[in-house]
């Protein structure tokens, strides 16, 4: 029973370990699963059919002819015939129909390649934006408890200060005269009112530092700790909860998006990566162009369009030519008596039969071949203008990529800066107590700065991803 139970337990343990999966298992369970890509590829598969329907003979044609009352002939009285005939279209004429058909079924394949490949993309993408998600809210887990550690130095610093700050007037005491009583109460009222937030340099208290230490109304004590920055950290503590609620929340809709891509249950948890490293492009800028001329499944698609018409004018062209007919026909007779001869005469006939047909309405056939041309034409163009527009497409791409580039090196000096400041005026507030405003304002600044470089690399692996997407082909 216990080895039941340890078994049990380590199943469980291992469980969230299993359900783990890699960027490359998951663009697999997509490329299995998507119903998109798999009507691609049914269309595909459907368009490979019509070859041998198009490559055809056309089906053969048999007449059977009976008489009702037998028909005298020479030969004998015939009863009825049966002819068999073939048409063989002009020679050249099948073979430019399949090459037709199968340029569009390879039109549909790459089709289903431009589907893949934006699937792939899809998929990165969305990994790529949840592995921003969890790395932000990382990062703000990660300033939460340094924000809750400051409140309670700050904390344990204003419960340290003494309740009267007598400790402010410790450096020079203040100044008393023989005068008499009100030169022994204004002493006195010097000294309360260094008590209640004076600067502690032991001078006697303006009318200034009177209305000043009224106006705090006590808040303020020695050195500048005092519940407003207890208060002041709180806030930013609570801010940074409700972000991290926020991140958690935005995540859901991004999940159920990618489950959705992989055509899976659109709750199940999806893994992101631990780490994300800035991205390094593919190859140079002209063999990233040559791979897109070569490999680009629109492109292709323009091609297999130009071959198609192409084979689709010279169909046009031998279809207006004759088709060629050859058959038998077979006659029935009966025998019958010869009146000569008293004796059986008759017999069937076999007759071999050649037609022609006669292509002599030449508008359809001349319509046709305009048809094809102007087809032929279209596709060329196409193929020109997403070219152009591919190409204009990787621009924008390589200047995302520098950008992004830019933007991280520009990011990590500013997080270092940030954090040298900060490591000094963290140190200053544990000595004097002040600057508390400083330090939550370069908090802030430091995680915004962490959450750009984030937000950088995740922008540059989808730059590099959108690049392989011009890139790839069925190669």
């Amino acid at each position: 029973m216990n080895k039941i139970l340890a078994f049990l337990i380590l199943l469980l343990a291992a469980m969230p370990l299993a359900q783990a999966q890699t960027l490359d298992e998951y663009l697999l369970t997509a490329g299995e699963n998507n119903p998109t890509l798999k009507a691609r590829y049914a269309e595909y598969e459907a368009a490979l059919q019509k070859v041998p329907q198009v490559g055809a003979l056309p089906d053969p044609e048999a007449n059977f002819n009976f008489f009702l009352k037998p028909m005298e002939r020479y030969m004998g009285n015939q009863v009825g015939d049966v002819s068999v005939m073939q048409m063989f279209p002009w020679f050249g004429s099948l073979g430019a129909a399949k090459d037709e058909a199968h340029s569009m079924a390879q039109m549909k394949f790459s089709s289903f390649i431009e589907a893949k490949i934006n699937l792939y993309h899809d998929v990165r993408t969305a990994w790529y934006q949840l592995y921003q998600i969890d790395q932000e809210s990382e990062l703000m887990e990660k300033e939460l408890q340094i924000m809750q550690t400051l409140e309670r130095l700050a904390l344990a610093k204003y419960k340290a200060a003494p309740a009267g700050g007598s400790s402010s007037s410790a450096g020079t005491p203040a100044r008393s005269t023989t005068s008499g009583t009100g030169s022994s109460a204004a002493a006195g009222g010097s000294s309360g009112m260094a008590g209640m937030g004076g600067s502690g340099s032991g001078t006697p208290a303006t009318s200034s530092n009177m209305s000043s230490g009224a106006s705090m109304g006590g808040m303020a004590s020695t050195g500048g700790n005092s519940m407003v920055d207890v208060m002041l950290i709180r806030l930013q503590v609570k801010d940074l909860e409700n972000r991290m609620q926020l991140h958690h929340d935005s995540r859901r809709p991004l999940e159920i998006k990618f489950n959705n891509l992989l055509h899976r249950n659109p709750y199940l948890p999806v893994a992101s990566a631990d780490t994300l490293l800035p991205a390094a492009m593919p190859a140079s800028v002209s063999l990233i162009q040559d791979s897109i001329r070569l490999n680009h499944p629109m492109l292709k698609m323009y091609t297999w369009d130009e071959k198609a018409r192409e084979s689709q004018l010279r169909m046009a062209q031998l279809m207006g030519r004759p088709m060629i007919g050859v058959g038998l026909n077979y006659m029935v007779f009966q025998s019958r008596m010869d009146a000569m001869s008293g004796e059986m005469a008759g017999g069937n006939m076999v007759m071999p039969m050649v037609s022609v047909s006669l292509p002599i309405y030449r508008k359809k056939y001349n319509a046709a071949k305009k048809e094809a041309e102007f087809a032929q034409q279209a596709a060329g163009y196409q193929r020109e203008a997403t070219e152009r527009q591919l190409f204009t497409e990787l621009e924008n791409l390589l200047y995302d990529y520098q950008s992004a580039e830019s933007r991280m090196k520009l990011l990590q000096e500013q997080v270092a800066l940030t954090e040298q400041a900060l490591l000094l005026l963290t140190t200053n507030y544990s000595v004097s107590g002040t600057g508390i405003e400083e330090i939550i304002r370069q908090r802030q600044s430091v995680l915004s700065y962490r959450q750009e470089l984030v937000q950088a690399v995740t922008n540059q692996n989808i730059t590099v991803s959108a690049i392989n997407r011009l890139m790839q082909g069925d190669n």
